[in-house]
């Protein structure tokens, strides 16, 4: 009696390729309750690339329109921006739109040639001209 291994190990590969997609799929949609809890624009998503599957982010859409910071505190938040890019080794910072999120703060996106570059920007009050600001990012995600 002869048996082939070739369609035992076609039902193999199948199987394992299903699972690697489904943890990917639950990997991303954990991840996406977790942006979601914290109010962050981006989520994730299970695409096709050049090796097999992955997770990409992606910014929601959200209105363009210009910054409630003032030009000393647009300037504060793009040197901290600044400080954080070079950390990454991205000696390139400036800024090229603002984006409005429905709770008050902004997205600050950058100049980039790749990938999307983003910063979630929270202008709190203003006391004895003293601006409080929260800085949150970079956010790398698929343009």
């Amino acid at each position: 009696m002869r048996f082939s291994l070739v369609p035992i190990l076609v039902s193999v590969a199948l199987a394992v390729a299903a699972c690697a997609s489904s943890s990917l799929s639950s990997t991303a949609s954990a991840a996406n309750e977790r942006l979601a809890a914290q109010g962050l624009p981006f989520r994730w998503s299970v695409e096709s690339t050049g090796n097999g599957e992955g997770m990409v982010m992606h910014m929601l859409p959200l209105p363009v329109a210009p910054s409630r910071a003032d030009a000393q505190v647009t300037g504060e938040v793009l040197t901290a921006i600044r400080r954080r890019e070079q950390s990454k080794g991205r000696a390139y910072a400036e800024l090229k739109e603002v984006h409005q999120m429905p709770d008050g703060r902004e997205v600050w996106v950058l100049q980039s040639l790749g990938s999307g570059i983003a910063y979630v920007v929270s202008l709190g009050s203003s006391t004895q001209g003293v601006t409080k600001i929260e800085l949150l990012g970079p956010y790398t995600y698929a343009q």
